[in-house]
């Protein structure tokens, strides 16, 4: 059975989730669909115009409304070959099990937003944070009972070793900051970048599926959206990106009194004492970071300067990756199964 470009790219947002043992809706496959060459291609093809799909299912006339048009994507997803669907969910052929453990993961997840939010709350009075955002699978809803909580955070220029030191120092003294082995309900805060470096210097479609997914519970006004504008780069690997996502039911409101001690803090710190602790911390932190072991560990990423601290050591992107290329070529989409990591050790 030849596929034509769209059910392709469905095919491949559904291998990505597979890896992740997660089934998606509808919505959520339309939203993040993956970008393939072919779906650029079709544009400048007249030959595949009216081309016959399976079972008889044609091609919109004009290819360019076929990705963003939802009612098309939901109709392929019904008449593919390669696709089930059960409790309005989709996934691979033969992958029904998934949907149940989609089901259990929501429900931890949505005791450890209940968590985020209490604990997150209170950042609001830390000097010079800008935004907080979480990540990972708990961001995707697809979070395990012994999963922490990972985090981004935007710092102001400057002072990102100083918001750093206090953000853990915040989750150290409220006893949910992750170290050791404790890692259940804890806090990882293995990402800072500032406000005059939105941009993530790493693209890759794991990066691209993860900052689509991040949440920001808290943030300075208008902030996300300049990330997202800062990080165009995403919908180079998925189609639907918008950098105008609006609506998080998760989203933290601005608390005025702790922004008021956040400023009176930041007015202390802002002059040659505030240096001088900045770079009395930054080397603090250098220090210990390159003593490290994990900071050189193979297969993972650190990163560590004065705009953007990054700590993935055990980084799942090249193991996510090499089973979204297999499961790909397994499938008959060799020619499609070549994502390359984004530059891990």
């Amino acid at each position: 059975m030849a596929l034509l470009s769209l059910e392709k790219s469905i095919i491949a947002t559904l291998v990505y989730y597979d890896v992740l043992n997660r089934p998606l809706t509808g919505w959520e496959v339309f939203k993040y669909l993956v970008r393939l060459r072919s779906i650029q291609e079709i544009r400048s093809n007249p030959y595949l115009e009216g081309q016959t799909f399976t079972e008889g299912l044609t091609l919109s006339r004009d290819p360019r409304n076929q990705t963003s048009n939802l009612d098309f994507v939901l109709e392929i997803l019904e008449k593919s070959e390669l696709v089930e669907q059960k409790n309005g969910f989709y996934f691979l052929k033969g992958r029904s099990k998934i949907v149940k453990q989609r089901i259990e993961r929501q429900k931890i997840a949505d005791q450890k937003w209940k968590k985020a939010r209490r604990a997150i709350r209170f950042l609001q009075a830390l000097p010079y944070i800008r935004l907080v955002a979480v990540s990972g699978s708990l961001a995707m809803n697809n979070t395990k009972e012994e999963s922490d909580i990972d985090l981004l955070i935007i710092t102001k220029a400057g002072r990102i070793w100083t918001c750093r030191a206090l953000a853990t120092l915040y989750f150290h003294l409220i006893g949910q900051r992750r170290h050791g082995n404790l890692t259940k309900n804890r806090f990882c805060l293995n990402h800072y970048i500032t406000d005059s470096s939105l941009e993530i210097p790493w693209p890759s479609l794991y990066n691209a599926q993860t900052y689509a997914h991040l949440v920001p519970l808290w943030q300075k006004k208008g902030l996300y959206h300049k990330f997202q504008k800062a990080n165009k780069w995403i919908g180079q690997y998925l189609v639907n990106y918008s950098i105008n996502q609006k609506g998080y039911l998760t989203r933290l409101e601005s608390n005025q009194f702790l922004g008021l001690i956040r400023k009176f803090r930041e007015w202390i710190l802002d002059n040659w004492f505030g240096d001088l602790l900045e770079f009395f911390l930054k080397k603090v932190q250098e220090k210990k970071i390159k003593k490290e072991p994990l900071t050189f560990k193979s297969g993972g990423r650190v990163s560590f300067d004065d705009q953007q601290l990054e700590f993935h050591p055990d980084s799942p992107e090249k193991n996510i990756l090499e089973r979204y290329n297999q499961k790909m070529k397994e499938l008959g989409l060799a020619e499609l199964g070549n994502e390359k990591d984004s530059g891990l050790i």
